[in-house]
Parts: structure tokens; C-alpha cells; sequence
């Protein structure tokens, strides 16, 4: 009897605890879904060439 008991709080444990982890992963994919798309601009700034005497003694 005992094992018996003992077992279903086991599964009951089990499930709630994966309850919870559908349960967070469902808001964070809510929140995911709220934040808005921000630009990314990304700027190009060429290098200055060296002449080819410069660097060298």
C-alpha cells in the first residue's frame, strides 16, 4: 500500500513539475513575441591606406 502511495506522489510530482516547465517556456515565448523588431544599422568605415613606404624604415 505504501509503495503504492508512494508511487503516485512520484507521478504527481512529475507532473507538475514538467506543468511548470511548459507553463515557462509558453511565457517566455510570449514575451519573445512582444518585443518589437529594432533596425540594426550597421556602419562602414573604410581604412585609411597606408602609403607602402610608410611603415617600412
Amino acid at each position: 500500500m505504501a509503495a503504492i502511495i508512494a508511487s503516485i506522489a512520484a507521478f504527481a510530482l512529475i507532473g507538475t513539475s514538467f506543468y511548470a516547465l511548459v507553463c515557462a517556456t509558453r511565457a517566455r515565448d510570449k514575451e519573445k513575441r512582444r518585443m518589437p523588431l529594432e533596425a540594426v544599422v550597421l556602419e562602414f568605415k573604410p581604412r585609411r591606406r597606408q602609403s607602402a613606404n610608410s611603415g617600412r624604415g
